[in-house]
């Protein structure tokens, strides 16, 4: 089993306290980030993208996570959460300890103010964009349709204009 699809089956959901985000809107994340963590069972688990953008860039936020798979949130104001992964229910084999991770100290927290603002931006809303690709997609059927009567056109044309060979 790929390391990737071992995380989804364990995880299940995103791992942030109060969230139930399906696996297939979750991304990866490294508890110790790369290079200091390795990609490994122990240092990774899934968050929805908002979850792994908050934790990426807002200042405070801390995760630790233990070779079970169970994560330990702290949030700026101290207050603490564990979370276990979902699927040790469903499937007993993936709660067993992927192994103890002997991890350098982590670097220094990064306390610019600023690393905020480098979070990425949306240009429009999710529902604007599912509306964009409707509509490309209605003018790509409307464009293969003209293309199709353009099409049965000349054909019925060239029937009307069709003479039969002379006999001899």
């Amino acid at each position: 089993m790929a390391l990737s699809e071992f995380i989804r089956w364990r995880d299940l959901t995103c791992r942030f306290p109060g969230c139930d985000a399906p696996v297939a809107r979750c991304d990866i994340d490294h508890t110790a980030p790369w290079p200091v963590g390795p990609t490994h069972p122990s240092n990774t688990k899934l968050y929805c993208r908002a979850h792994h953008l908050i934790k990426t860039f807002c200042p405070g936020w801390t995760d630790r996570q233990f070779p079970d798979g169970t994560v330990e949130i702290t949030t700026p104001t101290g207050h603490t959460y564990l979370t276990e992964p979902h699927g040790a229910a469903m499937f007993p084999d993936l709660a067993h300890p992927t192994g103890d991770l002997n991890l350098p100290a982590p670097p220094a927290p990064n306390t610019d103010p600023t690393r905020a603002a480098k979070m990425p931006k949306r240009t429009q809303t999710r529902e604007q964009d599912r509306q964009d690709r409707i509509n490309e997609e209605r003018r790509l059927r409307a464009e293969l349709n003209n293309d199709l009567e353009t099409e049965r056109q000349y054909q019925a044309w060239l029937a009307e204009q069709y003479e039969p060979p002379p006999p001899f």
